[in-house]
């Protein structure tokens, strides 16, 4: 591969490390947010937790799950973007040696 390939490479390399930080970043602040109300079930599940929130029926066993869900969602945009970075530094290091 020429000198001017390995750089365009690295490029494109970060900027996938870039968009998968962000989505990382999109999908804790959802699993921070995300809420699981119960109004509509006429009977609550037996395994799942529900309290009264402000009038409304709040599932928290639902919430938790949810959350844990988009949390796991984040984790992998995360490690993507980790993987991506440490093939980045990689491909930065063969660009140095390969050049005068």
């Amino acid at each position: 591969m020429s000198p001017h390939a390995w750089q365009e490479l690295k490029t494109g390399i970060d900027i996938l490390t870039a968009l998968a930080a962000l989505a990382a970043a999109v999908l804790w602040i959802k699993s921070a947010w995300v809420e699981v109300w119960a109004d509509g079930q006429t009977q609550p599940k037996a395994t799942n937790m529900v309290i009264s929130k402000n009038g409304r029926l709040f599932d928290v066993t639902g919430t938790a799950q949810a959350q844990s869900r988009w949390s796991a969602y984040a984790a992998y945009a995360a490690a993507a973007a980790a993987g991506l970075q440490a093939l980045g530094v990689v491909v930065g290091i063969i660009i140095a040696r390969s050049s005068p």
